[in-house]
């Protein structure tokens, strides 16, 4: 069953939807998409990349079930639980914990800086440089471009991005390297860094399953993916109602049957295994740094009543 979670409020609907179905990344944060009631997945594939993720993203702030079909007494279910006081409260923290206006909009002041000036920060402690950093770095690792045109050596058109991301093999030292970044913003209080790492490596899981060339790139994608979903079920325990949206699991049961088609010969139970060992790997890490600076190791961000909110129009709505 599809998930619809939706948590700006109505009159942020309307443009949000698909605000990043554009042609080119850097104007991504100039301009708004024209409204859609369907995305086709297949279509303009480098676009799409970016779309994927940067809705991703707003998936707890915005995710919008883009069947045609959906009744309108569903969408008016979902309007009137929006409506209500609680919504902007669960908006507010989700805007505290990870993605704010400012940066959705590309108008953080990280996201005008040159990547080496964003690294002085992130290497002196700032999370959100951390992050930004941590981000770019994976989009560059893991899909060949830099998402931020500035840090860009030179504007691309359409077909030469999706040449860049089809024919891009992993670099695992900047994934390494970004999603370190990524997790020790996170333990520093920016928790979203978790939420980014996940979104981020299923995307890269996908786009290597559909295009990878090399066979250990794909296992390795996929490990890391299913290692970084399992973090942030553990890590967010007592927010897990609210972190629904980020948890891609039907999709990522699709592409590992898909996988299996295509390599009949490797063990699944194996790549699991590595993910599980990987997943216990960065929860220690994450343990240690959250203890060390005493902060807790499960965050409950989310008030009872908020959760209880959402769950009442899961419930109403979803049937």
């Amino acid at each position: 069953m599809k998930k619809i979670i939706i948590i700006l409020g109505t009159l942020l609907l309307a443009f949000l939807i698909l605000y990043y179905l554009i042609s080119d990344t850097g104007s991504l944060h100039r301009n708004k998409a024209k409204l859609k009631k369907e995305v086709q997945v297949n279509e303009r594939e480098s676009q799409v990349t970016e779309k994927l993720v940067q809705d991703s993203r707003r998936a707890v702030t915005e995710k919008v079930d883009a069947n045609i079909n959906e009744k309108e007494s569903n969408i008016g279910c979902h309007q009137r639980y929006q409506q209500h006081e609680n919504w902007q409260r669960i908006n507010d923290i989700f805007a505290e914990v990870y993605i704010n206006d400012a940066e959705l909009s590309g108008e953080h002041h990280f996201q005008k800086m040159q990547l080496e000036a964003v690294k002085s920060y992130a290497d002196a402690g700032d999370p959100n440089a951390m992050f930004h950093y941590g981000s770019e770095l994976i989009w560059k690792g893991g899909l060949g471009i830099y998402f931020n045109e500035l840090n860009r050596s030179r504007s691309l058109s359409q077909s030469e991005r999706k040449k860049a991301i089809d024919n891009h093999q992993l670099d695992m030292m900047a994934l390494e390297y970004g999603s370190k970044n990524l997790l020790d913003s996170a333990t520093l209080g920016k928790l979203g860094g978790i939420i980014e790492l996940q979104l981020l490596h299923h995307h890269i899981f996908k786009r290597q399953v559909e295009h990878g060339k090399d066979i250990e790139s794909i296992k390795n994608a996929m490990m890391v993916s299913l290692a970084y979903e399992q973090l942030i079920e553990e890590v967010f325990i007592n927010d897990s109602l609210m972190m629904d949206g980020f948890q891609f699991t039907d999709e990522k049961k699709d592409l590992m049957k898909k996988f299996s088609k295509q390599y009949p010969e490797i063990e699944l139970a194996e790549i699991q295994e590595e993910a599980n060992n990987i997943q216990g790997r960065l929860f220690n890490y994450w343990r240690e740094k959250r203890e060390k600076l005493g902060n807790p190791i499960y965050p409950d961000k989310f008030p009872d009543y908020l959760e209880q909110h959402m769950a009442n129009k899961n419930k109403e709505c979803q049937t």
